[in-house]
């Protein structure tokens, strides 16, 4: 844990507690500690003997307004000048998460900042309703009130010019004019243009697309003796093989993880990759039972968070236990990097230019009662619909406004505060950049995977890096036109689902990978979540903790919540059913599971064990 505080008060003298910097600079002016790591060393130093800190430094010195989003990597920065201090976050936030008071205070601990307020600090009734709805806190709050967090390329400052400028609304609102100026704004900014004129060569686009990754691995393993993969059997995993092989010829350890009885299972493929590029390979059958490490997870990660991938990162980073390479490569981000939800973006660009959107929202209301929420025809028309017309919000698992009005004692917690983004219909083209930076990047790679796979690592002590992160990577794909990405022939075409993503991707990694691996449909990074839940005996037990709770003396309604569990055991007694209908109730039960789990350890003081 790191601590201390952002006043430009005694900046000379300013420390930051608790662990040790992994670099200290100090000169021009400048005290800046720095924690974590930096991948683009080469572009950065200035002689072998540079510290982080001073790459760091030197890239602020050089240019204040825009100096750190030079850097690539993994690390927590804390600064402090005459003019100007504050603490940032890497690109993606996969270091420490960061969290601060409305007086100045950082930690990356809330508890610590909770235990040192003056005043009682209590939880946040809305974070905690956003969980519900979506397995992730609202933008920007943590779990208590006036206890805010930093996003991935966010830092939160002061500058010499804020003493006398209206505070700017970007931290919630919560933060009055007597604060001096404490601020949170954006490090790294994202190119949203749209690029025109003639398509480049695809070829020369693919060598140069290559080149990049392979450098952004050889940036991530340096001089490791030993190297890891995490291996799932799809092009993003075999493409990190791929091109770690191409570059390194030491041993390699490889990892997957897959489902007891499903007949699914990456498994198989993943074994023929390790066949193909020589690896020892590990695997791991999620059966169920591992529900029961969630009270672990949420100790560990002290907020509430739900995505039907954690157990697998929870899993792959467990089976690796204290014989851990020096680094593992994780193809996180890759998908999103290119752009996803191609079809939606063209159906509600679509749909949009003919002015179906009112209809469209008309139908989605009414097919949202909960008549007609059985996971037949119209139950599968509305869950496309609803990802069609909520284009720019990410995914949407959980429960919905009305589900939640019966789980909450008052109703005005249940209440969505987002306000959508206008969606921009200028073309195809301009909706989808603005789906890949405001859906894809900032929510679904920041806030959702990277969050998770990051910290999963932490927990286990492992190093996980994220090659399809690098930072030149991205900038090249934003130099490309979005047939690059997506490629279909027309926007109706990509509409009707033909079309390729990660164009560019696959037509660089093709050639060296098995036909097994190119010629399958893409499965996805999640667990069946109704495996959780599937052993009566094991649901009688959870229902109980749940219902034992004392979450229900001010938070949860326990009428509604007993009639959730006690449906949920009346339909997973039957078989079959549609996949996504049974896979959001369950992505439901472990969100609520997950969130009286936390409520217990933390509002409690009870520690879990299920």
């Amino acid at each position: 844990m790191i601590y201390g505080k952002i006043s430009l008060k005694n900046w000379s003298v300013a420390c930051v507690e608790g662990e040790e910097p992994e670099s200290f600079f100090e000169g021009c002016g400048l005290r800046l500690f720095f924690y974590g790591t930096l991948y683009n060393r080469d572009k950065l130093r200035e002689s072998p003997d540079d510290s982080n800190a001073k790459l760091a430094a030197s890239a602020y010195l050089a240019d204040p307004a825009h100096g750190f989003a030079r850097l690539d990597g993994s690390f927590t920065i804390v600064y402090y000048s005459k003019n100007e201090c504050g603490v940032v976050r890497d690109h993606h936030g996969t270091h420490y998460p960061v969290y601060c008071n409305k007086t100045g205070d950082f930690s990356t601990s809330w508890q610590f900042l909770a235990e040192r307020s003056e005043e009682p600090v209590s939880y946040d009734a809305f974070a905690l309703s956003s969980f519900l709805r979506r397995g992730i806190l609202q933008k920007g709050r943590s779990v208590m009130c006036d206890i805010f967090t930093l996003d991935g390329g966010q830092q939160f400052h002061v500058s010499a010019e804020g003493w006398h400028k209206e505070i700017r609304s970007g931290l919630s609102g919560r933060f009055s004019k007597d604060l001096h100026g404490l601020e949170r704004s954006r490090v790294f900014e994202y190119d949203s243009k749209v690029r025109t004129g003639k398509h480049p060569d695809v070829e020369s686009c693919s060598r140069r697309y290559g080149e990049l990754h392979v450098r952004a691995i050889q940036r991530r393993i340096g001089d490791s003796r030993r190297v890891g993969i995490l291996l799932s059997g799809g092009y993003d995993s075999g493409a990190n093989l791929a091109a770690l092989r191409s570059i390194y010829d030491g041993g390699i350890d490889s990892y997957s993880v897959g489902f007891k009885g499903d007949a699914w299972s990456e498994l198989p493929v993943a074994r023929l990759m390790s066949e193909t590029f020589g690896t020892r390979h590990h695997e791991y059958e999620i059966d169920g039972s591992e529900i029961n490490f969630l009270p672990d997870i949420v100790r560990f990660l002290k907020e509430p968070f739900v995505e039907g991938g954690l157990m697998v990162n929870y899993c792959a980073m467990r089976m690796i236990g204290s014989d851990r390479p020096d680094v593992i490569l994780g193809g996180d981000g890759s998908d999103q990097y290119f752009g996803t939800s191609g079809r939606e973006v063209a159906l509600h660009y679509l749909a949009a230019r003919m002015g179906l959107r009112p209809l469209l929202h008309g139908l989605h209301a009414l097919l949202s009662c909960k008549t007609f929420d059985t996971g037949g025809k119209l139950s599968r028309l509305n869950f496309q619909m609803d990802k069609v017309l909520h284009i720019l919000e990410g995914e949407r698992f959980g429960f919905s406004s009305s589900e939640l009005r019966g789980f909450l004692q008052d109703e005005e917690y249940g209440k969505n505060p987002f306000k959508p983004l206008r969606a921009d219909i200028r073309s195809f083209e301009h909706l989808y950049i603005q789906h890949a930076l405001a859906s894809d990047l900032e929510i679904v790679i920041n806030r959702i995977i990277l969050y998770k796979a990051s910290r999963m690592a932490q927990m286990f002590g492992n190093n996980l890096v994220f090659p399809f992160m690098d930072l030149d990577l991205y900038e090249y794909l934003q130099q490309l036109p979005v047939s690059m990405k997506c490629k279909g022939d027309s926007v109706w075409d990509i509409a009707c689902g033909r079309c390729e993503s990660k164009y560019l991707l696959k037509h660089c990694y093709k050639p060296l990978l098995p036909e097994a691996v190119t010629a399958r449909k893409k499965q996805g990074g999640f667990a069946p979540m109704p495996l959780f839940f599937r052993d009566r005996v094991q649901r009688d037990r959870l229902k109980d903790f749940i219902l034992s709770s004392d979450i229900y003396v001010e938070y949860l309604n326990r009428k509604g919540v007993e009639k959730f569990l006690t449906d949920y055991d009346r339909e997973a007694s039957g078989q079959g059913g549609w996949f996504w209908a049974r896979q959001n109730k369950a992505l439901q039960y472990f969100n609520l599971l997950t969130l009286v789990t936390w409520w217990e350890e933390f509002m409690g003081g009870r520690k879990v064990s299920f």
